[in-house]
């Protein structure tokens, strides 16, 4: 199955440029930070298909992952 995944900051860096990321049928939120090789501890929010998902979400074909960071600054 295929995903389209989005992020900000640091983050975007591991997302192939197309954003798509092809991943096994019934694979999870954790599975597709795993593929990525981004460490959940760097994500505050998932939003998938506009809902707040976490690491055991199960994803579909064509969900739409958004990978939050945590926002520093001042």
């Amino acid at each position: 199955m295929e995903v389209i995944v989005r992020a900000t900051s640091h983050l975007a860096e591991t997302i192939p440029a197309s954003g798509r990321v092809v991943l096994e049928e019934g694979s999870r939120v954790g599975d597709l930070l795993e593929s990525l090789g981004v460490n959940s501890d760097l994500i505050m929010l998932i939003v998938i298909d506009g809902s707040l998902g976490d690491l055991d979400t199960p994803l579909k074909d064509g969900s739409k992952v958004e990978l939050i960071p945590p926002v520093s600054g001042g």
